[in-house]
């Protein structure tokens, strides 16, 4: 049930496949996570203007979905683990990088 979805501008060169490989594991390691429910994915942008524009406008964002019920520490605790994973894996400080959890709505979550 865990949704890890990376949104990246798709002109990053920094092996996505490979970093959606160790989100993807990071986050099995995290309490209350099982390894067969997580669904990983990238998703490239096309269009990205970031701050004054004249940056480069390069971007990852990792939004981690849950089903409710695990505390804002442990979700914090999630967010601050695959932030650090993703900036590890792409050692660029240009690229702006940022991470949130959010939760799915558990009635109309369907499986």
């Amino acid at each position: 049930m865990p949704h890890i979805i990376v949104e990246y501008t798709d002109h990053l060169k920094v092996g996505i496949p490979e970093l959606l490989k160790k989100l993807h594991f990071t986050l099995a390691d995290q309490d209350t996570v099982a390894l067969e429910a997580i669904k990983t994915r990238a998703i490239p942008v096309h269009d990205v203007v970031i701050a004054d524009g004249n940056a480069g406008d390069k971007m990852i964002h990792v939004t981690l979905k849950l089903l409710p019920g695990r505390s804002d520490e442990l979700k914090k605790t999630m967010a601050q683990a695959l932030w650090q994973i993703t900036r590890d894996h792409v050692d660029d400080n240009t690229i702006m990088l940022t991470a949130e959890v959010t939760e799915l709505h558990a009635a109309s979550y369907t499986k």
